[in-house]
């Protein structure tokens, strides 16, 4: 698989091409009012599928590292706000930057190769897979602001 973008308005129509397990989260997306629920971890389907709503301040370009996932597939869901959203394949020619840590489930990179992104603003949401390296959490314009997202995260043995 690879990097998928969507709008989460598009539930009722789009969404039925995901596996089970990506789709209940995307429609746990559509429903809930993020706004006025307070940062912290929401789960979807026990420990196979879980939110972690974060408030936080955009980062300027240099300041993190490309990171990539093994047990989870991530779905980052924008809920106000925008941020870009590094994106590269996971590829020979990435450089590991840390060691894959099995208990935090991440590994990060020297940088993306090659790389691209995508701008991530309300209502929109990215579907990364095992195999997207990417670089979350960027300034638009190297203007940090502030924004309120969603990570969903799906265990990958439970993706049918």
């Amino acid at each position: 698989m690879t990097l998928v973008i969507g709008r989460i308005n598009e539930a009722s129509s789009g969404f039925s091409k995901f596996p089970d397990a990506i789709r209940q989260a995307l429609l746990f997306l559509q429903a809930h009012d993020f706004t006025t629920m307070e940062d912290g971890v929401y789960p979807i389907d026990g420990n196979h599928s879980y939110a972690i709503l974060q408030r936080y301040t955009t980062k300027l370009s240099g300041t993190a590292k490309p990171e990539a996932h093994r047990q989870y597939v991530d779905i980052q869901y924008m809920v106000e706000g925008k941020e870009e959203l590094g994106w590269c394949p996971l590829n020979p020619e990435l450089h590991e930057h840390t060691n894959y840590d099995m208990d935090k489930d991440i590994i990060f990179y020297e940088r993306l190769v090659p790389g691209s992104s995508v701008t991530l603003d309300k209502g929109s949401f990215a579907v990364l897979y095992p195999a997207d390296v990417h670089l979350p959490c960027g300034a638009i314009n190297d203007e940090p602001k502030p924004v309120t997202k969603v990570v969903v995260k799906i265990a990958v043995d439970y993706i049918k």
